[in-house]
């Protein structure tokens, strides 16, 4: 743990009421199903900067579910996205495209704790592969098609955009976590951690992998070498995996166990794919809240401090996950 941060009080606080954190759930479903017109590789960081109220509302939802830490819809998001997609003319309004992406989180927050009285939930900055930037589904290969370098230089711009927008007065000491998600192979998790070696002043932050099996990141690559690798970065406070089907959610878990004593979080899809896109978008394949949630269950009595949902989750799931685990 990173010994006096947000997560290790949340943990603390939860682990002594014998249950795991929660974690939100998928965004990119929800939005589309309001038929938002997503239609760039942006995804949700778009319709955060083109309807901030829809993405603003999904948080909100999350946390009525019962989260205690939500993520921000800038998983896609990156200076040449914004530019790409018309948002932003340059870096500095994509900073600005990001750090409005980022506030809504907080808005959501702050909106929360005025309705309910409750426990300040936490806010992570989603980041993505790199290859969740790309629209070419390499985050689940890590087949990007460039050196390391390259992929460091990535990483390190981002993170200095980030950097800034937590300079803003707005977001000065609002954000808890940074989130670094769906990462596939260990030549990005090396690139991940020089970057934040080399960025002074960034919350902590977690590393979730993409796993093709219980034994392999997306990649092919041993699991244990990546978690490991994580293990010995002074800037990751915890490991996980995200974006993967619940069937491997235990053995992953245990895994990992074996590989570090960080705090290991769990948020699989909630439906596994099914070999088309006509059938992924067949709702009758998606995993029932219920069914969800007493799985989440199972991953908590494995190890896992931090249980939440990825693709084809939604407050519904989010909301028995929490009540399984034992918050009404």
């Amino acid at each position: 743990m990173c010994l006096g941060s947000s997560l290790d009080n949340l943990l603390m606080r939860v682990g002594a009421a014998n249950r795991p954190a929660v974690l939100d759930g998928g965004m990119g479903q929800l939005l589309a199903d309001e038929a938002t017109g997503i239609s760039d590789e942006l995804w949700a960081a778009g319709v955060a900067a083109r309807s901030p109220g829809l993405v603003r509302s999904i948080h909100q939802q999350y946390l009525q579910a019962g989260a205690d830490i939500i993520t921000t819809a800038t998983y896609q998001a990156s200076a040449s996205g914004y530019i790409a997609a018309g948002i932003a003319a340059d870096n500095v309004a994509a900073e600005h495209a990001m750090a409005a992406a980022i506030q809504l989180a907080v808005d959501a927050r702050n909106r929360h704790m005025d309705s309910s009285k409750s426990t300040r939930p936490l806010v992570a900055v989603s980041l993505g592969s790199i290859g969740a930037t790309l629209g070419n589904l390499s985050e689940y290969t890590g087949d990007f098609g460039m050196s390391e370098q390259l992929i460091y230089e990535f990483h390190l711009q981002r993170l200095k955009m980030v950097a800034q927008c937590l300079l803003t007065p707005q977001l000065r000491k609002q954000i808890d976590l940074l989130a670094f998600e769906t990462i596939p192979s260990l030549a990005e998790t090396k690139a991940i951690i020089n970057a934040l070696s080399n960025i002074t002043g960034l919350p902590p932050a977690w590393m979730s992998f993409n796993a093709r099996s219980e034994e392999c990141l997306g990649s092919g690559e041993p699991i244990e070498s990546a978690v490991e690798m994580a293990d010995n970065s002074t800037g990751i406070c915890a490991v996980g995996f995200n974006c993967f089907p619940q069937h491997i959610a235990c053995a992953l878990v245990m895994r990992a166990k074996t590989a570090t004593d960080k705090p290991i979080i769990c948020y699989p899809n909630g439906q596994a794919w099914p070999g088309s896109s006509e059938a992924w978008n067949d709702s009758s394949n998606r995993v029932l809240p219920a069914i969800f949630a007493a799985e989440a269950q199972q991953w908590a009595e494995c190890g896992a401090a931090v249980v939440g949902g990825c693709c084809r989750t939604t407050p519904a799931h989010i909301r028995e996950v929490a009540r399984a685990c034992g918050e009404s």
